[in-house]
């Protein structure tokens, strides 16, 4: 039986680079991600890269109610067979929570949090009669943290960290991994490499490219890993903010942040 793994957010950044990872490795795919040429050029661009495996995309605003019902019946009517379900897609913000209009909150908690509860929810049935499957759900190292002028994002993104390690213990008993990706900053895009730029210390040093991010990822969700931080300086950043008390932390996260101007991204 073929078996193929989901992606969604797979138009570009992390999420293309997951896809072209997880192509290396034979895998089938299915990219969802907004419609438009971004989707299309990836798809285009894995079916003529890897002969061997199949790849098709489905164009989708996963910030739209029930959008995610759209996916699970192209999945069902397509009698595609599902044993990895990767939820990657989300959006990222920076302002005061005060200045940024509240239908963008509406998007980004849709997208952030929704998209990947309900798309778990649906797929858990099929990845339960697949099994061995994996989860992979990317949340952020922000999610750690208490980030001014990130507020709703940090936010979402500790509810994938806890809603990913949760799930872990109740899936462990149907052979289903479930693994939490916590990238720290991501040249993903334009916007983000602006917002990128404006970071101080560690955290501008620990900046990735997508496609490092990606290789660590799928390496580590194969493994079982329960939570994967890519990068070295990010894997220290963490440990050693588990040791260093709050009041310090916080001062060297407003340090880190302290020119904050409102981005989307």
């Amino acid at each position: 039986m073929k078996m193929y793994t989901l992606i969604t957010g797979a138009g570009a950044g992390i999420g293309k680079a997951l896809a072209f990872e997880c192509a290396k490795r034979n895998m089938n795919l299915l990219l969802v991600a907004l419609p438009g040429a971004e989707l299309e050029n990836t798809v285009n661009e894995i079916q003529s890269t890897f002969k061997n495996i199949e790849c098709c995309g489905l164009g989708a605003d996963l910030s739209k109610p029930q959008s995610f019902c759209a996916v699970y019946k192209w999945v069902k009517e397509n009698n595609y067979n599902i044993n990895i379900l990767i939820n990657n897609v989300g959006i990222g913000s920076k302002g005061d929570f005060e200045h940024t209009e509240t239908i963008f909150y509406e998007r980004q908690l849709e997208l952030n949090i929704h998209a990947a509860t309900m798309l778990t929810r649906l797929f858990l049935p099929e990845l339960k009669a697949n099994a061995p499957s994996h989860i992979m759900n990317t949340s952020s190292m922000g999610g750690f943290y208490m980030i001014p002028g990130k507020t709703v994002y940090i936010a979402s993104k500790a509810y994938i960290y806890y809603f990913s390690r949760s799930l872990r213990l109740e899936l462990k008993q149907h052979n289903i991994n479930v693994s939490v990706l916590c990238p720290g900053g991501t040249d993903s895009n334009a916007n983000t490499i602006a917002c990128n730029r404006e970071l101080k210390g560690m955290a501008k040093l620990s900046i990735l490219l997508p496609e490092e991010v990606a290789k660590e990822a799928i390496e580590e969700m194969l493994k079982g890993r329960a939570r994967i931080i890519p990068g070295f300086i990010n894997k220290l950043s963490y440990h050693i903010s588990r040791l260093v008390p709050e009041f310090i932390q916080q001062m060297i996260i407003a340090n880190a942040f302290k020119h904050v101007e409102n981005h989307k991204y």
